[in-house]
């Protein structure tokens, strides 16, 4: 009889101990189904994010390409311009290649026309020369810079058999015909040999006589 009870504890005992070991199980059974709905949710979820973006990104490239498309649309249009206007530059450079032909053609003729104007000049200087000295002028030479013009007094030509009285203006003014460029003072002193007092009053009454006119240093027969 007692070896039946001990029977009877030790298969009770086993009993709870099942009875406990089956709880446990059922209790961690329980725990993963709870883990694996869980990781379920979190799949579904990571699934749907992922599809999200896959359309996002879809979306993206789409945008990319019609701005892409638009860009090259921009560009060609850009360079159409571009051409455009390089043409026009062209066409403007060639235009005013021709204009300045025409204005070298004019200048040239201006040239050639003030040069026949100064040789008329020069031709009026040397007539109004001979009619005052009855000569040619000599040719002038060029003054060295060493050179010392001690002034000579003008001499006082007075009117003999019928010739016409050469005064120092008449000089001058002989001078700056023959010299339709100008001529300063100084330049006037070393050619004529006269001090410069002598030829600033004599210039002064041809210009109030209004035959020589002042530019700056320069003075010009009128």
């Amino acid at each position: 009889m007692g070896l039946i009870q001990e029977l009877q504890r030790a298969d009770a005992q086993r009993r709870k101990e099942v009875a406990a070991l089956a709880h446990e199980v059922a209790s961690r059974l329980s725990d993963f189904r709870k883990d694996d709905a869980q990781r379920r949710r979190g799949v579904a979820a990571m699934t749907s994010e992922v599809s999200a973006m896959r359309a996002n990104a879809k979306a993206f490239v789409g945008q990319l390409h019609q701005t892409s498309a638009h860009r090259r649309s921009q560009v060609g249009a850009t360079c159409a311009e571009a051409r455009g206007f390089v043409n026009h530059l062209h066409q403007i450079s060639h235009d005013r290649r021709s204009e300045v032909a025409a204005m070298s053609k004019n200048v040239a003729a201006m040239r050639a026309g003030h040069r026949a104007f100064v040789r008329r000049l020069e031709k009026l200087g040397a007539d109004r020369h001979v009619q005052v000295w009855g000569k040619t002028a000599p040719v002038a030479k060029a003054a060295s810079p060493q050179a010392v013009h001690e002034p000579v007094p003008f001499p006082q030509t007075t009117a003999t058999m019928g010739q016409p009285t050469v005064t120092l203006r008449d000089v001058i003014f002989t001078y700056l015909a023959e010299h339709p460029d100008g001529a300063k003072l100084t330049q006037l002193e070393q050619d004529l040999g006269m001090s410069r007092i002598q030829i600033a009053q004599a210039m002064r009454g041809l210009i109030d006589e209004n035959k020589v006119e002042k530019r700056e240093l320069l003075y010009f027969a009128l």
